[in-house]
């Protein structure tokens, strides 16, 4: 990551940028809002200021912010106006920086790419450009089909309940001189993808599972299916073999003879495997020695309460950052056999257990997956799924074993697909 990348990422996360929440008695409309806020940042009267339509087009602002919708939780718009960077998201929070930059399109701004046949598609970003005059709706729509592969008739959400689409394509229209206005981004979710179209003819989309894959996140693998149905799920995710992996089990319901029926002996391997294997009440079984799992593998036993995995957890994941240094990048993953015996045990609150975890894992850009053998309906999931970035739902189906992945981000849900097993 070069210094000027990493000076974009943090710019609205500095000390110098200014936040202005939205309150519930203004009858301001946004465009007049933002007048009074770098007014405030400018110390002067918000009448003095240039006119806010050489940069976007206001009315356009206002309409792009009236839809209540929970799907337009992911809706920003970046520009400069003043020589300050601006960022408003849904429901029309305001962040003003005292940087003269705006930021450019990376990792932290919305890009897509196909949703594919394995765990995440590739993660390339994929560009279109597009004309003043074009209708940005439907060059939308068209990038995005073109991009899953699909038809637009068979797109199945309305852009309409995610954007206003005459608000869009009129947000960075030209002045009435023909001065163009190029000076920004406009960005939202749609169909499971992150989309950004710029005031400069570009639109680029990514999808939320690669952008997730990249940056990482915490997964939720819930259902009610039976066990070799997760084994299946397990298998699936975990399939791509990196030389520079880092995988960590825990082992809260089963023992580590569970793995040994999932070991393919003839496909490559991590480069590294822990085990940990939670044994608070009774030692479920004997640990088996690491060569009948992997020449690889560690297990260590750990004994006591659910803090007590909890620590290990934190800290097997945390060694993994200092070895970053040394290879360049580890590519950690997590995962959790069953949350189940966490959320019966008594004495212990399900959230509070995850949460350091889950935050563990993103600090190394890890992935964690963690399943609960629940119905994705079920009291016990809705109480916990607000902690994770996505839900992968299980079911068995006439057609075998199948998931769907429910996207938290851009509040998308994928078509029921088969656990394709490894071979």
């Amino acid at each position: 990551m070069t210094s000027e990348q990493h000076s974009i990422r943090d710019i609205f996360r500095s000390q110098h940028c200014q936040h202005f929440s939205t309150t519930e008695d203004t009858t301001d409309t946004l465009d007049i809002r933002l007048s009074k806020a770098m007014g405030t940042v400018l110390e002067t009267d918000p009448r003095t200021l240039d006119p806010l339509y050489t940069v976007i087009n206001p009315e356009a602002l206002n309409e792009l912010f009236t839809l209540q919708s929970s799907h337009q939780s992911s809706t920003e718009i970046i520009f400069s106006w003043h020589d300050h960077a601006i960022r408003i998201q849904q429901p029309g929070e305001i962040q003003i920086t005292n940087e003269p930059l705006v930021p450019k399109l990376d990792a932290d701004l919305p890009l897509a790419t196909e949703f594919a046949g394995a765990p995440f598609g590739s993660t390339d970003t994929i560009s279109y450009e597009y004309a003043p005059t074009d209708d940005l709706g439907t060059e939308v729509v068209l990038a995005v089909a073109n991009a899953s592969g699909i038809d637009t008739q068979e797109v199945t959400e309305r852009l309409a309940d995610r954007i206003n689409p005459d608000a869009l394509t009129d947000l960075f229209q030209p002045l009435a001189d023909g001065t163009p206005r190029t000076n920004g981004y406009v960005s939202f979710g749609f169909e499971g993808y992150f989309v950004t179209v710029s005031g400069d003819g570009m639109i680029t989309i990514r999808s939320e599972l690669a952008q997730l894959k990249e940056q990482g996140g915490n997964i939720l693998v819930a259902g009610d299916v039976p066990r070799d149905v997760f084994n299946d799920e397990r298998s699936y995710l975990m399939q791509d073999y990196d030389a520079t992996r880092y995988d960590l089990f825990a082992m809260l319901d089963h023992s580590p003879t569970a793995l040994q029926r999932q070991a393919v002996p003839a496909q490559p391997t991590p480069s590294h495997v822990e085990v940990l294997d939670f044994q608070e009440a009774t030692v479920r079984s004997t640990a088996v020695p690491a060569t009948s799992l992997h020449e690889k593998a560690q297990i260590f036993p750990i004994t006591g309460t659910l803090s007590d995995l909890q620590n290990a957890l934190i800290q097997s994941i945390a060694r993994q950052d200092s070895h970053v240094g040394d290879i360049g990048t580890i590519d950690v993953q997590l995962y959790v056999d069953s949350l189940q015996p966490v959320m019966e045990a008594p004495s212990t609150d399900i959230a509070t257990f995850l949460t350091p975890i889950c935050r563990a894992v993103r600090g190394v850009e890890g992935l964690g997956y963690y399943t609960l053998p629940c119905d994705r309906d079920s009291l016990p999931v809705h109480e916990i799924e607000s902690v994770f970035d996505a839900v992968i739902e299980l079911r068995v189906s006439e057609r075998g074993p199948e998931q769907r992945w429910v996207l938290r981000k851009t509040g998308y849900t994928t078509e029921w697909f088969p656990i394709i097993k490894r071979e």
